[in-house]
């Protein structure tokens, strides 16, 4: 497998990837977002961007399940929010909301994120995994789909930029940092959407990604997934001297089909798992977790089902 170009970029930055030759994949750093624990700081700062409101029914419901840190138990959830301002199943913002409920009632430790904008990140989503947390590090990670013509991120109505993130949380006794990775697919539709992923190394604990693969292009969804899974994953896991710890999720844009040359199953790399929401969200995950059950939760605000997978944790 041909070495991929890093590019090192200043904290914060992240500048345009140059290779000599065609690699699958361009990977780089990028800084991350850490808040420390927050306490009941979390619950104010949702609460003032509900605006006084109440969170949905169900998360406030009273059979809310409570999660330990004691169990080490994983909970990866996996989520599209459409919040671009520019799709059909677009809401007004109101996926948001719900995404951000949604985490605050499952209390995941790792969320994947497709079609948010940048602001939906500091404004409800990371204080949402906080309040159900609150005790604990967290952690996110965002990277914008670029616009083909220009280069540039592109923009949501609402001004944030477009694009995926991974949320996470780590125990407080366990917290020793976090590094993130970035980077954009070689190959790509025709479409004016350059296609992204994000990562982050919960330094010691886990290694996360989401991405969002082409919508117009089975087979060029599946080289990109390849591209992630065989290349940029490694990759990363090389350069922060790991192995296993890996949850990767997103929506693929691929089924899984036997009968389809372009099955989503042909991306799960050797000593990996794969589990998805029957549609063209999936979760792929290294071995050294134990996969413990799948749940879906239907979304009013979007067009995708909210997928939790529980896993225990090595």
């Amino acid at each position: 497998m041909s070495a991929l170009a890093l590019v090192m970029t200043s904290p914060g930055v992240a500048g345009p990837a140059h290779a000599e030759q065609a690699e699958p994949v361009q990977v780089k750093p990028l800084s991350v977002r850490s808040v420390a624990p927050m306490g009941a700081e979390a619950a104010a700062l949702t609460a003032k961007a509900r605006g006084g409101q109440a969170r949905s029914a169900l998360a406030a419901r009273p059979d809310r399940p409570a999660r330990t840190q004691a169990a080490r138990s994983f909970y990866e959830l996996q989520l599209n929010l459409c919040n671009s301002g520019k799709a059909g199943c677009y809401a007004g913002g109101q996926s948001i909301y719900e995404g951000g409920d949604l985490i605050y009632y499952l209390a995941p430790d790792l969320v994947t994120l497709n079609e948010i904008c940048s602001v939906d990140l500091p404004n409800y989503l990371q204080p949402s995994l906080a309040e159900a947390w609150p005790n604990d590090w967290t952690y996110s990670v965002f990277y914008p789909a670029l616009d083909k013509p220009t280069g540039n991120p592109i923009t949501c109505t609402n001004g944030g930029t477009y694009g995926n993130a991974v949320l996470g949380r780590v125990p407080a006794a366990l917290w020793q940092g976090a590094n993130g990775w970035v980077g954009e697919y070689t190959t790509q539709d025709s479409g004016n959407e350059v296609r992204t992923f994000a990562c982050a190394y919960a330094v010691g604990d886990h290694l996360s990604c989401a991405t969002h693969l082409s919508a117009n292009s089975e087979p060029i969804a599946l080289t990109q997934c390849k591209a992630l899974m065989f290349d940029a994953v490694p990759y990363i896991r090389s350069q922060e001297g790991i192995s296993g710890k890996t949850v990767v999720g997103g929506d693929f844009n691929l089924e899984y089909d036997t009968s389809d040359p372009e099955n989503a199953q042909n991306c799960v790399p050797s000593g990996n798992t794969r589990k998805g929401d029957r549609d063209v969200q999936h979760v792929i995950f290294s071995n050294d977790f134990t996969f413990v059950s799948r749940s879906l939760y239907g979304l009013t605000y979007t067009d995708h089902d909210g997928m939790l997978i529980r896993l225990t944790k090595p």
